[in-house]
């Protein structure tokens, strides 16, 4: 692992104050205010002790939630782009959202975010960096050397008999 995202402990009151919101806006919603005001902010620490990044050589592994976990692995070579979003109320916290595209993640699972991690354009441009040197390089920057394909293997025993080919033959 190259790196570990943390998190600001401001996020648990941001999912408290969003979650407070969205049960105001609804008829439903409002009658379990007064029970959210109260167990709410426990629902939301253990959300947030389940939340993590980590930066690895070739992927992005995401991890988030506490009654339904989700742990995605984000190949490296895939991400596209990396936003790093603030509204309001996130501004007015401290905090901002990740985002992670990738290639081919248009809507459903091709895509990762997250809320306040700490110093997140720092980490984004260390992803990013990290993404780089696997894109461009075909190694990672660990230096861990990638196993030739298939194709790449014929190519390359094509190429030792033709010049074994060409040192046996007498030159016109």
């Amino acid at each position: 692992m190259l790196a570990s995202a943390q998190f600001d402990k401001r996020l648990i009151i941001y999912w408290w104050l969003m979650s407070t919101f969205t049960m105001l806006v609804t008829v439903v919603g409002v009658l379990f205010i007064p029970v959210w005001i109260f167990i709410g902010y426990f629902v939301h620490q253990k959300q947030y002790q389940n939340l993590g990044m980590d930066l690895t050589d070739r992927s992005l592994n995401v991890r988030k939630g506490w009654l339904f976990r989700k742990q995605q692995n984000v190949p490296l070579d895939k991400i596209t782009d990396m936003a790093v979003i603030e509204g309001p109320i996130l501004s007015a916290l401290g905090l901002c959202h990740l985002t992670i595209e990738t290639a081919g993640g248009s809507g459903g699972g091709g895509s990762a975010s997250l809320t306040g991690v700490i110093d997140a354009l720092g980490f984004r441009d260390l992803v990013l960096k990290q993404r780089d040197g696997v894109a461009h390089q075909g190694i990672g920057a660990t230096s861990m050397q990638t196993q030739p394909s298939p194709t790449e293997s014929v190519l390359v025993e094509i190429r030792d008999i033709l010049r074994r080919i060409e040192e046996r033959s007498p030159e016109e």
